[in-house]
């Protein structure tokens, strides 16, 4: 696995489909921000209301678990359908060099899917970080193929989660965890740093999502032997 070609593939398909890609990230944020804004507004007035009309000492907690669950599931929607539309315009772009379109946003193929996975790896994940640390790390490494598994071969979350594990093993597990875990740090110091300015944070969180993305596909095209399919899309491109 190479570490650069992996940083050098996700900047390489992101600027080819950059547009549609950020566009996709910066929908999905919206989305969650306008609904937290909503329902918070709507709680507060609704608490406000139940607490001057009967006095219900509860009310508060009632609203708290109100607005966590209504926002917690459009999260989930939308960063499910966030992943599975940006997966699909990466993977259309290295399997068929076919430039993402702003008509991809309308697709909701497989949020069902996303969704799914992204609860399961979510909570075991989260769980795992909670312990220690040490076991997140693991799960991640095991199933880190698994999103783009379900985009690429449309399969379950159960058999991608499988079928991850193994792709982790065959190309050796410590080379999936140091390879992910670069990337992540990269991109977390680099966000983390450019996030205190207004406009450019702003743009650097937009952009991240599917560069990581990118990054993870390239993982997993070079997991199968075949990144030499990624190096012939942007080799074409740059003779242009």
């Amino acid at each position: 696995m190479d570490i650069g070609k992996c940083f050098a593939h996700a900047w390489g398909l992101f600027r080819l489909d950059w547009a549609p890609l950020a566009v996709t990230a910066l929908v999905a944020a919206v989305i969650v921000g306008v609904v937290r804004a909503v329902v918070g507004l709507a709680l507060d007035g609704l608490q406000g209301l139940s607490g001057l009309a009967f006095g219900l000492p509860g009310a508060g907690v009632g609203s708290a678990l109100a607005f966590l669950l209504v926002v917690g599931v459009v999260t989930v929607l939308a960063y499910s359908w966030m992943y599975a539309v940006t997966f699909h315009m990466i993977l259309r772009r290295v399997r068929a060099d076919r430039p993402a379109e702003y008509a991809d946003l309308q697709s909701f193929d497989q949020i069902g899917a996303f969704a799914v996975a992204a609860v399961v790896l979510g909570v075991v994940i989260g769980v795992g970080f909670l312990l220690f640390i040490i076991p997140g790390l693991i799960f991640v490494t095991l199933w880190v193929f698994a999103l783009p598994l379900i985009g690429d071969r449309r399969i379950g979350v159960g058999e991608a989660m499988a079928e991850s594990r193994d792709m982790a093993r065959r190309l050796g597990y410590m080379t999936t965890f140091v390879t992910w875990l670069v990337g992540a740090i990269v991109v977390g110091v680099v966000v983390g740093l450019l996030s205190v300015i207004p406009v450019i944070g702003f743009i650097i969180g937009m952009v991240s999502a599917p560069f990581v993305v990118a990054y993870v596909v390239s993982m997993y095209f070079q997991a199968q032997g075949r990144g030499a399919v990624i190096d012939e899309v942007l080799a074409r491109h740059a003779r242009r």
